[in-house]
Parts: structure tokens; C-alpha cells; sequence
């Protein structure tokens, strides 16, 4: 998935766990930390292997779920002893969300479940292909999925990637964009703030 998905895959069950659950949308805070946490594993690993080489692929320490659990219930413990306990949970929802969503495409795409990626350092991923540099990784895998989506190649893995686009992106607009009216907000303040001193 590419980042924008993997956003908009884990706000998908955070706003409609929020309208059951509470029958609220989701705060701004909570969003914004679940968006940082289903980018986290990417922002770790993707850099580690493709920049400086230090794992085969793309899958590597920020991607095991043993190292996601752990990492996200450390954090919900420490936002709930400062009284911010939905912050942490955005955080670690959007984490482990975030290895659902490499999951799914990964077994759609071999025909079996395939857990090997969230398994570090137990699992064996297949090797990504050898990447020079972390941008020469990302465009090579954004031309592939651009001229996959030009030839028009709708696959499992194409519907479920435009379709947590779609259905996450207006949940979102529906739920009156939290997050980033609540980064404009605190932009807007610091600017006011930092103008009249």
C-alpha cells in the first residue's frame, strides 16, 4: 500500500469503531496519531533497507508484530499516566493497522495467507527487488503501480488499494476532516502567537 492507503485503510475502522461506539467522529489528535502510526513501520524500515541496506527488504524490524504490539501498548501506557489515552490508541491502531494492510496485499497476491512480512526477525519475506537509494525504491514501485493502473489491471490488490481510498477519503470528508483542521488550528495559533511577541 502506498502511504496515502495505509491512511485512509486504518481511518476506515477508527471512524466507524467511533459512529458505533460512540456515535461521534474521530478527534483530531487521535486522527493525527493514527495517521503517523500507519505510516510508522514504512518510515522505519523502507529508509533502513533501501537507503543504508541493513535489512533484504522493505519488511523488516518496525514491520514484526511482536515489535508493533509491544510498541504500541509502551505508548498507550505512557498517553494514559498523561491523561491522553485515545492519543496513544490512535497511534497504536494506526500501527498494527498498518501490518494488516501489508498482510492482505501480500497473500492476495500469492493466493495463501502470508504472514512472513510482520513476522521479523522469524519470518522470511521474499527480497523486494535491490533498491540504490530509499527514492529509487519509491519510484520504481510508483511507476509499476502507475502503469498498472494506466493498463487498467484492476486486481484484487488494485480494488482494495482504491477502495480504502475511496470509502477512507469520505469517511474523512464526512466526518469533517479531523486532523487537519486541528493541524490548521494549532498552525494558525502559533502564527498569531509568534506575530504578536
Amino acid at each position: 500500500m502506498w502511504p496515502w492507503e495505509h491512511v485512509l485503510f486504518a481511518y476506515i475502522f477508527l471512524s466507524l469503531y467511533m459512529h458505533v461506539r460512540h456515535r461521534a467522529p474521530p478527534e483530531h489528535r487521535p486522527t493525527v496519531l493514527l495517521a503517523f502510526g500507519s505510516l510508522f513501520p514504512d518510515l522505519v524500515d523502507k529508509p533502513l533497507a533501501w537507503q543504508y541496506g541493513l535489512f533484504e527488504t522493505g519488511w523488516g524490524i518496525a514491520h514484526s508484530v511482536f515489535v508493533a504490539t509491544a510498541v504500541s501498548l509502551l505508548g498507550y501506557v505512557v498517553t494514559r499516566r498523561a491523561s491522553a489515552g485515545r492519543v496513544g490508541v490512535g497511534f497504536g491502531v494506526g500501527y498494527l493497522l498498518h501490518l494488516v494492510g501489508d498482510v492482505i496485499p501480500a497473500s492476495l497476491s500469492r493466493g495463501r495467507l502470508y504472514l512472513d512480512p510482520v513476522l521479523w526477525p522469524f519470518g522470511d519475506p521474499i527480497t523486494d527487488m535491490a533498491h540504490e537509494s530509499f527514492l529509487g525504491g519509491v519510484g520504481t514501485l510508483l511507476f509499476e503501480y502507475t502503469t498498472q493502473l494506466l493498463a487498467l489491471e484492476i486486481t484484487p490488490i488494485v480494488v482494495l488499494q482504491l477502495g480504502s481510498v475511496a470509502l477512507g477519503g469520505a469517511l474523512w470528508i464526512y466526518d469533517g476532516c479531523p486532523g487537519l483542521r486541528g493541524i490548521v488550528v494549532w498552525i494558525h495559533r502559533s502564527i498569531v502567537r509568534d506575530g504578536s511577541a
